[in-house]
């Protein structure tokens, strides 16, 4: 068996497929494409297509697919015993999700659950594809990774996706802060990321900043609002460090 995990990011608008080496987390090949049409069949058939255009291995030592959408909720655990995820998912975000697409991923060592929406095409489709898939929300997923390494001292984490970002503060071994946000341009990334700092009381601490992508499109708004925040100095006790690509954290996940 080769030492490679084939790595997913899917949303409703686009789909990424990247091989990362586990042994040196090197991204030796990344595919992606942006979803043209948006009913169920369709999202099918492009994926079908897809991957028939890909020259993938036979096997993989893993497989995993984080499903990207804002809309999600981290709730502790005690409230998730109380209740069920469509009853929470129908609180946040009304009736716009069908009960069968609520699905939520445990995070114990954070005491809290990711609940989520995940539709029907995603799962039918790649359980078949690839019946060994670990598939997780994205969040869950960063989170997970994250908190296997050190999360002593202040880091902020900006995971930037197609149409909305993640903004999470950790220290002191704790999830200080995480919530999602709506953006257009680089300038939306830097002052979602601006206002969090500062109403946290972080802007004049000692810390990192970490930019997580999904794919060469929010890469590129990614180190965007990284050369906005160096021009304009406003949180000069942060180092920031460059982008990296979000497959990589997945390798921390099965």
């Amino acid at each position: 068996m080769n030492n490679t995990q084939l790595t997913i990011n899917i949303s409703r608008t686009s789909v990424q497929v990247a091989e990362v080496l586990r042994s040196s987390q090197e991204v030796v090949s990344n595919h992606f494409i942006r979803f043209k049409g948006g009913s169920p069949k369709s999202y099918k058939e492009e994926l079908k297509s897809f991957f028939e255009s890909l020259s993938l291995k036979d096997e993989y030592q893993e497989y995993t697919m984080a499903w990207c959408s804002i809309k999600y909720a981290l709730v502790p655990i005690r409230v998730f015993n109380d209740s069920t995820p469509p009853k929470i998912m129908e609180l946040l975000f009304g009736d716009s999700i069908e009960k069968e697409d609520s699905d939520f991923n445990r995070l114990a060592e954070l005491n809290i659950v990711d609940v989520y929406e995940i539709p029907d095409w995603v799962k039918s489709f790649f359980i078949v594809k690839f019946p060994q898939l670990i598939f997780k929300h994205e969040h869950a997923m960063t989170l997970r990774a994250l908190f296997q390494g050190s999360t002593y001292k202040l880091k902020t984490i900006v995971s930037v996706f197609d149409d909305y970002m993640n903004v999470s503060i950790i220290q002191k071994n704790e999830l200080k802060f995480s919530n999602a946000f709506e953006y257009h341009n680089a300038e939306d990334i830097v002052y979602h990321l601006m206002f969090v700092v500062e109403q946290k009381g972080f802007k004049e601490e000692k810390g990192e900043i970490q930019f997580y992508f999904q794919n060469k499109e929010s890469q590129e708004f990614a180190n965007k609002a990284i050369e906005l925040l160096k021009e304009i100095q406003m949180i000069n006790s942060h180092t920031i460090l460059d982008s990296e690509n979000s497959a990589k954290l997945q390798l921390l996940c099965v």
